[in-house]
């Protein structure tokens, strides 16, 4: 579903409803520049017989994400429908646009850059980069809302304190229109033009020295000030209101970050219920302080929500994330995964569980390599909600985040379910065999290569051998009001009366075990929660949370220089930002 800017406040609720509801999410960007580094150019490592440490690529990383945006956002919600066997998807796709919303005066200023590789890619996939500005949802981050707000705070008291102009004796005009106003008390105007702002300031320094029992008002855009008697408690009013005119502002500019807020379980109570009011709607549940209850019973639910966040190779994707919602990016990447694991405890990278136990330098582990050989499986069942249905082909969509989005899902999805069907036969030879603990986890090991071993290395990342295909069924065979002609089925016309027995139709001629995926408290998960697919540095591995339990060989973590000296990670206390 295509999210615009004007749809965005209108739809905002259900999607954080949704997210609220779902299993797992994935996610997928679109940038306007990636790390890259010309061959012998300064700081090339092109020269260099050994791989770059962590640090070294997460250096590359945090300098693009500096200097480059995210234009687009994918995200595709997942949720479990057990009552009727199968996963239904809600992907999105947002643009996201460094504007201020609708030109409002913030204070906010934003420098950003496009790399003109990123931009010739973008345009041969179709991506409309002027759409982002035209119709973009905005964004602000956690650091930029703190310091506009001391900004807004310190002009504030900056406005008590203005000192006084000195007008020199030779300046006639100055002194004439200080010498000679018209004390009319209901406005001082230019008989020629606007005001200019050297002379407004004059009048609030003639009204507050000469007249302190009056104020002065700026009206018309400059036209003309009013004067008025000073009132304690209209002055106190007007702060309040100014104030409050300044924090709908800022609320409407956090725009995106409402649902980044979240999926990481921050606060979004202070969402303005008036945005999802119909005041041609009567229904008590639709008024705005019904709807200030949902908002917060939903925001207690996502504070409480264990979310698991899925991506298709997140390394950089994450930086990014961090850079344009949270703040400036930590100079050690020992720092950034400890931020990232506070903002997200438990992350799935399918590129590690399509590539674990390979030499990944020799297997094809793009998005659409690794899906393609899957895609004929049809258990555990995924269906776009009816809502959704712009996916349901997939011309001309690739490289939108919101479809990439969506093509991770069903690769989590089916990856999964393909590993433990495999899992599975081993748990049987072990109980038909007798094997011992230590011949299983020889046979375990083995097996983990054999899941991801490619027929042909050059074509595909994964085998589909026929041990497997017992649990593979066409999409044809299922009920053709749930399904489209391409590959990914659609959910167009659920009747949400429809019995579970109707429902298992779909799986008629199907008698897979493997449903759902193994819950995600299940020991399945502890090969591939918080690890990161890094090719690029030595051991392929980027280890995000480092826990006590965890059962792996730590020569493969891969660390900064022993060579950085009292500024080495290892040495320097880390500093957690609020």
């Amino acid at each position: 579903m295509e999210i615009c800017q004007t749809l965005f406040y209108k739809r905002l609720f259900d999607i954080l409803k949704n997210i609220s509801n779902a299993s797992f999410v994935t996610i997928d960007l679109e940038m306007s520049g990636i790390p890259t580094r010309s061959r012998f150019s300064p700081g090339s490592r092109s020269q260099n017989a050994t791989k770059p440490t962590l640090q070294q690529q997460y250096d590359d990383v945090r300098s693009a994400a500096e200097t480059f945006q995210i234009l687009q956002v994918g995200l595709t919600l997942v949720e479990e429908v057990r009552e009727k066997d199968f996963y239904i998807a809600r992907p999105y796709n947002f643009d996201l646009s460094p504007l201020s919303y609708r030109g409002n005066d913030i204070g906010l200023q934003r420098t950003f850059s496009f790399s003109s590789s990123a931009c010739d890619f973008l345009q041969k996939n179709s991506f409309d980069i002027g759409k982002v500005f035209r119709t973009g949802v905005p964004y602000l981050s956690r650091e930029e809302e703190s310091r506009l707000r001391k900004e807004d705070d310190q002009r504030a008291e900056n406005k008590a304190k203005i000192p006084d102009l000195i007008i020199k004796n030779d300046d006639t005009n100055a002194l004439k229109f200080c010498q000679d106003p018209t004390y009319n008390f209901v406005n001082i105007a230019s008989k020629d033009s606007k005001l200019t702002g050297f002379q407004r300031r004059l009048v609030y320094q003639i009204v507050r020295k000469e007249f302190p029992d009056l104020r002065a008002f700026g009206r018309s855009d400059g036209d003309f000030m009013q004067i008025e008697k000073l009132d304690l408690k209209n002055e106190a009013n007007f702060q309040t209101e100014r104030l409050r005119r300044f924090n709908s502002k800022i609320i409407r500019q956090i725009g995106f970050r409402w649902v980044f807020e979240a999926l990481c379980g921050g606060d979004v109570s202070e969402i303005d219920p008036l945005w999802f009011y119909d005041m041609e709607d009567d229904e008590s549940e639709k008024q705005p302080n019904a709807i200030a209850s949902k908002i917060k019973e939903l925001n207690a639910k996502l504070l409480m929500k264990d979310h698991i966040i899925v991506g298709h190779n997140l390394f950089m994707d994450l930086a990014f994330l961090y850079k344009t919602f949270v703040g400036p990016l930590p100079s050690y990447v020992e720092e950034f995964k400890n931020e990232i694991h506070k903002l997200f405890p438990k992350i799935i990278d399918t590129k590690f569980m399509a590539t674990h136990g390979l030499e990944t330098m020799f297997t094809r582990s793009s998005l659409k390599d690794v899906l393609k050989p899957l895609q004929v499986i049809n258990n555990p069942l995924i269906l776009l909600h009816q809502d959704h249905r712009e996916y349901g082909s997939s011309f001309g969509k690739d490289h939108e985040a919101g479809y990439d989005s969506w093509m991770t899902a069903e690769l989590f999805i089916k990856l999964s379910a393909k590993i433990q069907s495999k899992q599975n036969e081993l748990k049987d030879m072990e109980e038909n065999t007798g094997l011992s603990h230590d011949e299983n986890k020889s046979s375990q090991e083995n097996s983990d290569n054999h899941i991801h071993k490619e027929e042909d290395s050059s074509t595909a990342p994964i085998s589909s051998d026929q041990s497997f295909q017992k649990d593979v069924y066409p999409t044809k065979n299922f009920n053709s009001s749930f399904v489209s002609t391409n590959s990914f089925a659609v959910l167009e016309n659920i009747d949400p009366e429809q019995s579970p027995e109707d429902t298992s139709k779909l799986n008629a001629a199907a008698t897979c075990d493997h449903r759902w995926l193994p819950d995600f408290a299940d020991d399945f998960w502890l090969a591939y929660f918080n690890k990161i697919r890094v090719n690029s540095i030595e051991g392929g591995t980027c280890y995000m949370a480092i826990s006590n339990s965890d059962d792996r060989d730590t020569s493969d973590i891969a660390r900064p220089d022993s060579n950085e000296g009292e500024h080495s990670p290892a040495k320097k206390k880390l500093c957690i930002k609020n």
